[in-house]
């Protein structure tokens, strides 16, 4: 059965945050919400201690359960303790979920926390789209950025993207950015020709206007912004993802262990969240 699955070890106001978008979602398809919470290296032969961790568990669950709840009181909820690492955990569920849903605690700041890199890694080795919601409030923002370069994981994230958009009734912001210095095989900082950078630029408008021109033709009521920008991928991103309320992005993960690699720019992206953030391979 199709379910989205949410991290609910509730520490924090985004674990909490995580469970009301994952809510919303299941409730907005009709499909069943997996609250799971992981017993990371709490396995125990003190039944004191062991009792505990369960009471811990409950309580965590119970919670996340009375969130989920606050958003749908119709949407169908399963709850879940599991014992394990969460990386490992969220990667074997990952096999039979729609979507994985997890907090992460970046608000600002320049240092890497631990749950910031759980996420991260979760993303990375999941067969699903990821989702990490941070503690940002976006209530004043509107829309769904997106990354598009007309990859695979690009035409994927873009699919997931126009749905998105489309259910919410809220702007698509479709985002090509290119690299003036891999272009034209030059450093920043040093002259360049100017007609042949426009060429460059005229030619990445050409290739959004190509990718889009499909959803427009199927989707005419959704309001398409196109951006076009010569510039770092993850800043360009960054940037349109602070005026947005959802940023979706493909994963370039490559090789022999692209299950468990990100590409540059959505391990980027995950280490520096402007908004609730999906990682679609």
């Amino acid at each position: 059965m199709s379910e989205i699955v949410v991290g609910a070890n509730i520490g924090g106001p985004a674990a909490l945050a995580a469970v009301r978008w994952a809510a919303e979602r299941a409730s907005a398809r009709g499909i069943r919400l997996r609250l799971v919470y992981t017993l990371d290296g709490q396995d125990t032969a003190d039944e004191a201690a062991r009792a505990e961790v369960e009471q811990a568990a409950l309580r965590s669950l119970d919670e996340a359960r009375a969130a989920a709840i606050a958003v749908d009181p119709d949407v169908e909820i399963v709850t879940d303790a599991k014992q394990g690492q969460p990386v490992e955990v969220f990667d074997r569920l990952s096999g039979d979920a729609d979507l994985l849903v997890v907090g992460s605690d970046w608000h600002g700041g320049n240092r890497a926390s631990r749950r910031r890199l759980t996420s991260l890694r979760i993303a990375a080795g999941s067969k699903v789209p990821v989702a990490v919601i941070p503690d940002i409030d976006v209530s004043g923002r509107r829309g769904v950025a997106v990354g598009v370069d007309r990859s695979r994981p690009s035409d994927a994230a873009l699919a997931f993207a126009v749905d998105e958009a489309t259910r919410r009734k809220v702007p698509l912001i479709a985002v090509h950015a290119w690299d003036v210095a891999w272009n034209t095989n030059l450093e920043y900082g040093y002259g360049f020709d100017t007609p042949a950078t426009d060429d460059l630029s005229r030619a990445a408008e050409a290739l959004l206007d190509e990718v889009l021109e499909p959803v427009i033709a199927e989707r005419p009521d959704l309001q398409v912004r196109k951006v076009v920008v010569a510039g770092d991928p993850v800043e360009v991103l960054g940037d349109a993802a602070e005026d947005a309320d959802l940023l979706v992005v493909g994963s370039h993960g490559r090789g022999a262990l692209a299950r468990f690699l990100l590409g540059s720019v959505s391990h980027g992206i995950l280490t520096h969240l402007d908004a609730p953030t999906v990682i679609v391979r």
